[in-house]
């Protein structure tokens, strides 16, 4: 079975929470406690996980899906699973870039008061 079959019916986050229900146990409370905090429902995460996952997954990754669905006999659910067991990983996700170089420095402030003694009226002047 092809895995763009998977990522196509779980898209759906009613369909990607009725499969995360077939696979039940541990997998569904860290998916709970996963979206849980971000305030999205269980079957939002696990699509948008899939989407993800689509988009990032490496090309040793995608082997490893297509294996695991190939063996088998629920191939949608045995790709459901290793694809969130790979994103709750964290395994897709690129490297942090680095930071390029700024060269653009703020400018010097000099907050230093001067001391001036202004006359009478040139105190009267600025005021008004």
């Amino acid at each position: 079975m092809d895995s763009s079959e998977l990522f196509r019916s779980c898209a759906n986050e009613h369909v990607a929470a009725a499969a995360l229900m077939s696979l039940g146990g541990a997998l569904v409370e860290r998916i709970d406690r996963a979206a849980l905090p971000i305030g999205v429902t269980r079957g939002a995460f696990v699509a948008n996980l899939l989407a993800e996952y689509d988009r990032k997954a490496s090309p040793e990754l995608r082997k490893q899906l297509v294996r695991a669905m190939s063996r088998a006999q629920m191939p949608i659910l045995a790709g459901l699973r290793h694809v969130l067991q790979v994103a709750l990983r964290g395994a897709f996700e690129p490297a942090p870039r680095r930071a390029s170089y700024c060269r653009w420095r703020p400018p010097v402030l000099n907050w230093a008061a001067e001391s001036a003694s202004l006359a009478r009226e040139d105190l009267r002047r600025v005021l008004h």
